[in-house]
This record gives C-alpha cells, sequence and structure tokens, in this order.
C-alpha cells in the first residue's frame, strides 16, 4: 500500500511490499519505485525474509482479505520476522455511507468482523504492548463513471463482478451517499501491537 510505503521510504526506511495477486505483483516488478522501495510477490503466511529481520509488519486494509483459517499461520509468520522491539500495525476500515455503497456488490462486514476477531484472539497475545489508534481520511471521485471502473478493474477481485458495479442501484446509492461533490469520509481502525514475546499475554483489545 503506498500510502505507508511512500512516506516510509521518504522518512529512510527500506520497505518491502509483498503481494500475493500474480496480476499485481506483475505490475509491481514492471514499475519503477522509488528509492527503497521494492515489492515481491508473496503470501503473508511465507513472508520472503530472514528470522527477527523486520522492525515493523504493516496490513493495510489486506487483513480481511486473508481467509481467517490462516490466521494462525500469519500471525506466527509476523512474529518470525520481527525484531525482538518490532511492531505490528494493521488498519482495518469502519462502516460508513461508503460501505453502504459498497456493500451494494461486495459486503465484506462478515470478513471485517473476522479480522477483528482474529486481531483480538491470536495477535495480541503475541505482542506486549497494543494500542488503538481511530481516524479518518477522504475518498474522492469524479463521477460514478471513474468509481465504477476502479471497482470493477480490480485485478485481485473474483467476488464480484462489472456487471454487479454497473447496476442503477449502485448508482443511485453512489449519487446519493457523495452528492455533490463524491468525497466520502473512510473512518479506520488501527491496532498497533509492540515488542513480540513467546508466550501469550494478557493485553485485550478495547
Amino acid at each position: 500500500d503506498l500510502t505507508f510505503s511512500l512516506p516510509l521510504a521518504e522518512a529512510g526506511a527500506q520497505v518491502l511490499g509483498v503481494d500475493p495477486d500474480p496480476v499485481q505483483a506483475e505490475l509491481n516488478r514492471n514499475h519503477e519505485w522509488p528509492p527503497r522501495v521494492s515489492f515481491q510477490e508473496a503470501s503473508a503466511e511465507s513472508l520472503p525474509v530472514g528470522d527477527q529481520s523486520m522492525d515493523g509488519a504493516l496490513f493495510s486494509f489486506s487483513l480481511h482479505h486473508i481467509p481467517a483459517s490462516l490466521y494462525p499461520q500469519v500471525f506466527a509468520e509476523v512474529r518470525r520476522v520481527l525484531r525482538p522491539d518490532g511492531f505490528l500495525f494493521v488498519v482495518e476500515p469502519l462502516d460508513s455511507p461508503f460501505n453502504q455503497v459498497l456493500k451494494l456488490f461486495h459486503d465484506e462486514d462478515h470478513v471485517r468482523a473476522l479480522a477483528q476477531a482474529g486481531l483480538a484472539q491470536l495477535a495480541v497475545p503475541m505482542f506486549e504492548q497494543v494500542e488503538v489508534l481511530r481516524y479518518s481520511s477522504q475518498i474522492e471521485y469524479e463521477s460514478f463513471e471513474q468509481f465504477a471502473q476502479r471497482m470493477a478493474g480490480r485485478s485481485f477481485n473474483d467476488l464480484y463482478t462489472a456487471e454487479d458495479v454497473w447496476r442503477d442501484e449502485v448508482r443511485e446509492a453512489f449519487e446519493q451517499q457523495g452528492a455533490p461533490d463524491y468525497r466520502f469520509d473512510s473512518p479506520k481502525r488501527a491496532v498497533v501491537l509492540r515488542r513480540p514475546i513467546q508466550t501469550s499475554g494478557s493485553q485485550e483489545l478495547k
């Protein structure tokens, strides 16, 4: 996710982006990235880095795309690659008027809830410190056509079709929720876990 990758690189960090989608991974390989930013095709449960070699691991709007059955492997892999003072940062979307539009063709409420439960039950006990942040940004579109093209053109999507997006019901909801400037608030919940441990802890998410 370039939202975090580019600012981190500009601040001096060496950033490795991991994407399991072969189409997106090929686009990544063929793109010229700024210094200190690179991408590899790999999955979250098999990260292409050594033990205790990373300062941090970030999941930006991506944890809920991973099958919940893989969460034990994923979080164990994160703990494997993090240094003793490392951190795990997971940001997930919250419900919003924009989400009400998306739900008309792609309802993620269930998998988002599974992601939050996985964090609380599996990831939090692996770390010494937990912090929960809430913030919001904005998503802006020029038109419904631009929105529909972006949604329908995602290479990693196999859960809905272009026809699902280009429906009158979706257009009407987009116009109603986004009028007059098609600018939507995008609230988020970020969980920051610091200092991985080898035994279960007693931290709790609130």
